[in-house]
Formats: structure tokens, sequence, C-alpha cells
């Protein structure tokens, strides 16, 4: 790997201006690759929906997997500030932060009439077994998010509100956010937007069950 270079596979130019927003490009190569899948988007799409040239775009990422990479490590770094700012930031009981963080997933994942899904999930279901950094990534991720979860139980333990261990809590933190990426999945699948609202209230409510008396 040439120094200057983030990921395995790329090769980044030294001191060379990018001639492009960034920003703008990864935004526009996030839907390609959301939208068609890895596989089924080509650079030549990339270019195309980007008015970015080929050229541009292997000297900056340096094949297609780096620019997916960089793409997918900016919708995962989004996806956990998504969870951090609706779980960290709730002032409410734990109840209401676990209603509060489903509900808010479900309203994200039905946004779109095509119901993409999340393309983190997607990414891993297609490419986790062929490229560990996609894997690494996915995992690194899941991980902050259930941190963060489990931080807010871990708050409602000493408010007395729930009556857990530190491992039952940071299984809790990973159940709670194991039910939101279902919840993701089964809107790509078309679930009506009433049964993914029924799912989330009925695990929200047992959250409750872990309730101290």
């Amino acid at each position: 790997m040439r120094a200057g270079s983030r990921y395995p596979g790329s090769v980044y130019p030294m001191a060379r201006p990018r001639k492009f927003d960034e920003q703008v490009l990864l935004e526009r190569a996030q839907d390609e690759f959301w939208v068609n899948g890895y596989d089924r988007t080509s650079i030549d799409d990339i270019a195309t929906a980007t008015g970015v040239g080929n050229g541009s775009l292997y000297s900056a990422y340096g094949s297609k997997l780096g620019l997916f990479l960089a793409v997918f490590q900016r919708y995962c770094d989004g996806r956990v500030a998504l969870v951090d700012g609706v779980v960290s930031m709730h002032s409410g009981s734990f109840e209401s932060a676990v209603a509060n963080y489903l509900d808010e997933i479900v309203a994200d994942c039905t946004s779109g009439l095509d119901r993409r899904g999340c393309l983190m999930l997607n990414s891993l279901a297609e490419l986790g077994g062929r490229f560990p950094e996609v894997a690494d990534i996915g995992r690194r991720s899941v991980g902050a998010m259930q941190r963060i979860v489990s931080d807010r139980v871990r708050r409602a333990v000493a408010a007395g509100e729930l009556d857990l261990t530190s491992a039952e809590a940071d299984a809790l933190g990973a159940h709670i956010v194991l039910v939101s990426q279902g919840l993701i999945q089964l809107s790509r699948i078309g679930t009506p937007l009433a049964e993914l609202q029924s799912i989330a209230a009925t695990s929200t409510k047992m959250s409750a069950l872990m309730r101290t008396a």
C-alpha cells in the first residue's frame, strides 16, 4: 500500500488537489451502490452519475473497491451518528428512549418509496464474505451502535429503572440494535408500516419487563 492510502487496494496521490466536491461525489456514488449493489455498479456508472471522469475517480480512490470503501465508511459513520443522536440525547425514561429509537428507525427505513433497506446491512450480505475490509467496517459500526445503546441501558440501571448486571446490560443493548436491524430488513421486503410499528411497540414493551419492582 502506498503512503497516503486509506484503504487496502486503493492508491491515493500525495499532495494532488482534487477538482471535485468529495462529499457530493460520495453522496451520488452512494445512491448508485445502494440502488444497484456493488457488483452491478461500474466506475462508468459512477462517472455518469457524478460528472467526475473515470481518470479522476481512479486517481482519487485507486479502484472501484477503494471508492466503495470510502462511500461505505461515510455511510456507516452516519448510521452510528444517527443512533447516538437518537439514543444519547433522549432525556426521558428508558422505555421511552427505546420507543423513540425504534420509532425513528421505522420512520427512516420507510421514508423512501423504494424501501431500499440499509446500505450497511445490504453490503455486508453481498460483500462481507469477499472483502474483509467491508466486514471490518460493518463490525466496528455495529459495535459502536451497541455500545451507545448499552450505555443508555446502564444509565437506566443507575437510575433504578432496570435491574441488570453489566453483562446483561451489554446483551440488552445488542438485542435492541438487533431489533432495529430486523425492522430495516422487514421494511426492505415490503412489510407494511403498521406492522413495523407494532413490532417496534412490542419490543419496547418487552424492555419494560426488566424494570425493577
